[in-house]
């Protein structure tokens, strides 16, 4: 009788280890599947239904909670979450290796398994949480394709014109910033009101292009420990968990913050694509009635054109203006090194050049698992899309 008894024992202990490995196999499969189906079922005019109708209300709901707090709760969620989590998988390791040093291999399975459960199905609610608040806006229409900013190869007389226009633009709105002791340009309000103007502009953008953005109020966040992150070289990060834009504030560098915030709050106005966020951000600032924002907008424009100006003089024999020699470009000098003097303090050390590569290689390895196959050289706007604005709607107006 006892034996028998062992033996149902024994089988049973067999059918209840098989359903725990069918168990963890399922929800690895779901996890798959979460991160996977959403992007592959919803695209399309589906993905555009869903960027400008549903994930306004989604998103409003992880808003509406960060907004209460002044301070960045991604911020402090990292930091806290990070050290939390490193003592807890030093005490689950410690307490593992004590089971097995005991020999009760059982046991020690069974705590793994309970361990990889219970992380496999965060895995899916987080993965459920990312694609319906980021994911799926990679499959929306591009700005280029809602502006059509598509057009045959523009001449040299063509892309000399627009630049041109990013030169005049640029230099007319330095002209009206104010300056430090060493003659550097700096922003005219502070952090709060920059980003209420740039959430003004941002979504006037939209509204005017049709771009189908959200129209939350998004409330940017500055990162307390920017000088450390400052190293990672990242200016801005969207976290779509608690729908928190956070920027780097440790430098407010007039040639590129600007930008830097209207970016990030494309990003949570529902575009996913960089290349996106930056064309929405860079035009954001170009029409902002801000002197210091429409700078940062030409200078990148300005940045964009000119060496394809030039590298198209050359490949033509043709003569390009020389503006980096004209006596109005020394005032954009002066930032650009004030810029490149903040830059270098960072960028000395092995330490520093292992952080920021390894930031550059995770930012970029992120981007490509997300369907951005250039990775983070989806950043830099194709300069065509400047020249085809500046035809379509400044020269042609």
């Amino acid at each position: 009788m006892k034996q028998i008894q062992k033996l149902e024992t024994i089988k049973f202990s067999k059918v209840r280890t098989i359903l725990r490995v069918l168990l963890i196999v399922l929800l690895a499969a779901l996890l798959i599947a979460a991160y996977l189906l959403p992007r592959i079922l919803i695209n399309g005019e589906i993905a555009e239904y869903y960027c400008r109708n549903i994930f306004p209300v989604l998103s409003f709901v992880p808003l509406s909670i960060s907004s209460f707090f002044n301070t960045s709760l991604t911020e402090l969620f990292v930091v806290i979450g990070s050290i939390t989590l490193l003592i807890l998988i030093i005490c689950f390791v410690v307490n593992l290796i004590v089971i097995v040093f005991k020999q009760d291999i059982r046991h020690a399975l069974f705590k793994l398994y309970k361990v990889l459960k219970v992380v496999l199905i965060i895995g899916i609610i987080a993965a459920l949480i990312f694609e319906a608040n980021h994911g799926i806006n990679y499959n929306r229409a591009s700005v280029k394709a809602q502006m059509h900013l598509y057009g045959d190869d523009r001449s040299f007389e063509e892309y000399s014109e627009a630049l041109e226009w990013a030169y005049a633009g640029m230099i007319n709105a330095r002209r009206r910033l104010g300056e430090d002791f060493n003659g550097v340009a700096h922003l005219s309000t502070n952090f709060d009101r920059i980003v209420y103007d740039a959430n003004g502009i941002v979504s006037a953008v939209s509204e005017h292009y049709d771009l189908g953005m959200s129209e939350n109020y998004i409330r940017a966040k500055a990162v307390s420990l920017s000088y450390l992150w400052t190293y990672t070289e990242i200016a801005g990060v969207y976290d779509p968990f608690l729908g928190e834009a956070n920027i780097n504030t440790d430098y407010l560098d007039i040639l590129s913050f600007p930008v830097t915030v209207c970016h990030e709050i494309s990003h949570v106005k529902g575009y996913a694509s960089e290349t996106d966020a930056n064309t929405i951000a860079v035009l954001s600032c170009i029409n902002s009635p801000r002197a210091d924002f429409q700078y940062a907008g030409y200078y990148y424009i300005f940045c964009r054109l000119y060496n394809t100006v030039s590298d198209y003089a050359k490949a033509e024999g043709r003569e390009m203006v020389q503006y980096l020699s004209m006596p109005d470009m020394e005032m954009v000098r002066r930032d650009i090194r004030a810029s490149s003097r903040y830059d270098q303090i960072f960028e000395s050390g092995p330490i520093a050049d292992f952080i920021a590569s390894f930031s550059e290689e995770a930012n970029n390895a992120f981007l490509q698992s997300n369907g951005q196959a250039d990775g983070t050289a989806t950043y830099r706007v194709p300069q065509n899309v400047f020249v085809e604005y500046y035809f379509r709607y400044i020269a042609d107006a």
